[in-house]
């Protein structure tokens, strides 16, 4: 929102519209591809990215706008062409602030297949990534900002990294866990004093542990559900090993019988009857969640996920976005509007969903060179007032997929202050929206609790 008030009022195309590709590998930085293109003068060696300039290297106009928000005059800085080259104003923020998002996942371990491993490769990845940030990025938007925050950011992580071997000794996301829960639990006690906190921040540790050992017994249940001990165990009471695959799921629950002429009434299921192959006197068990094993494709553990398809849960409607397997062994994306344990009377797992489909990237678009997916709608004809649906498997489903809507899109198409909220669900605003998959979001991450 920021960037987007501060920014130039037109729209130009910036000169990376090659990079705007959407079957792109994520980039580290955009000033990282343009230094690797171009030859280093005679007093560099060619690592720019590891060089923090002190105030007197920084232009003067930067220096002057020290501590100040940056302004339409920074665009016109040699500085600013340098590091952003013909990028717009707000696309520069935007791209400040991926690059935080992105060096806050590769601390935490986001969405890599082995968190408590970091090798030399990833480190200096790292502090370039940090020096991008700090240095580049933020001093040229904001001036020359001198902190102790940003001096360690950029000329301590690689040693800091090097040295203690792991993040986990030294972070202390835990403890602010632990005061979170201590405040509530405070106000709800007439007793003060060290000790009693201390009392309640173990009773928190003790309250984690029972939740956590409560999951895994859930689990575990699960896998002793299936008759068959090659989906995961018996009835017999004898151990079986945690589940890996969805099929070894049980998909038991309360469910609701409804006919498929009372389906077709929801918004955007009019076709399912057809779908399905069944007629309005027809009948399906339909319930709000299906459990799969998220198959993530960074190569993590697999754990349990949710796909939720209710108009009302917990007071408000939730429908999942999926990714899922296409019948070519593509990848392909949807919302769930329909979560089925029967077909008929055939017993069956699977999801309807309304059905998404790449689209191409603006040109220039930070979001899509950091790996985002640009996606649309997907009809099945231009007169159709709601998207195609598809009958997939839960065994097809890869995992949960968290998406954005394209708010650049959609404020250049209705207005600054348009939201989805506000906008009336016409056949035309489904045809025009426009999405992003979300790649900043920590769908595995470093445990704050790692056993050795």
């Amino acid at each position: 929102m920021v960037a987007g008030a501060l920014g130039p009022a037109d729209a130009a195309s910036s000169s990376d519209s090659g990079l705007g590709n959407e079957d792109v590998a994520p980039v580290t930085h955009t000033l990282a591809l343009r230094t690797s293109q171009s030859e280093p003068s005679s007093e560099d060696d060619g690592s720019e990215l590891s060089h923090v300039p002190d105030a007197a290297d920084l232009p003067e106009e930067v220096r002057d706008a020290s501590g100040s928000p940056p302004g339409r005059d920074v665009v016109t800085t040699d500085r600013y062409r340098d590091v952003f080259g013909d990028l717009q104003l707000h696309d520069a923020m935007l791209e400040m602030f991926c690059q935080a998002a992105q060096l806050g996942g590769d601390l935490f371990g986001d969405n890599v297949a082995d968190t408590a491993v970091m090798t030399e490769e990833q480190i200096e990845l790292m502090e370039a990534r940090a020096t991008a940030l700090g240095v580049h990025s933020l001093q040229t938007l904001y001036g020359h900002i001198n902190t102790s925050k940003v001096h360690r950011l950029v000329r301590h992580l690689g040693d800091e990294l090097r040295g203690p071997g792991n993040l986990w000794e030294v972070d202390t996301s835990e403890n602010e866990k632990l005061h979170s829960s201590f405040k509530r639990m405070s106000h709800r006690s007439n007793k003060r004093g060290p000790t009693v906190a201390l009392q309640m921040m173990r009773c928190d540790e003790a309250q984690s542990s029972v939740l956590r050992e409560l999951r895994e017994a859930d689990v575990a249940a699960t896998a002793q559900e299936s008759p068959d001990p090659s989906r995961g165990g018996g009835n017999d009471g004898t151990s079986a090993e945690p589940p890996t695959l969805t099929e070894q799921l049980s998909f038991t629950g309360r469910g609701r019988r409804e006919y498929i002429g009372n389906v077709r009434l929801s918004p955007g299921l009019g076709q399912v009857g057809v779908l399905l192959g069944l007629g309005d006197g027809d009948s399906v068990t339909v319930h709000r969640t299906a459990r799969i094993m998220a198959r993530f494709e960074w190569g993590a553990t697999t754990v349990v996920q949710r796909v939720r398809a209710a108009s009302s849960f917990m007071g408000k409607p939730w429908f999942s976005s999926v990714r899922y397997e296409a019948p070519d062994g593509g990848t392909k994306w949807g919302r769930a509007r329909l979560v089925l344990r029967s077909i008929g009377g055939t017993r069956r797992s699977c999801i309807v969903v309304q059905r998404l489909r790449r689209v191409e990237a603006r040109p220039g678009c930070v979001l899509s060179r950091f790996g985002c997916v640009r996606l649309a709608w997907d009809f099945e004809a231009d007169t159709d007032v709601h998207p195609a649906l598809e009958l997939v498997d839960a065994t097809r489903v890869l995992r949960v997929e968290d998406l954005q809507v394209d708010w650049f899109d959609l404020s250049d198409r209705l207005g600054l202050f348009a939201t989805p909220a506000n906008q009336s669900p016409t056949a035309e605003e489904r045809h025009a929206a426009r999405f992003f998959t979300n790649v900043f979001y920590p769908w595995t991450s470093r445990s704050l609790r790692p056993g050795f």
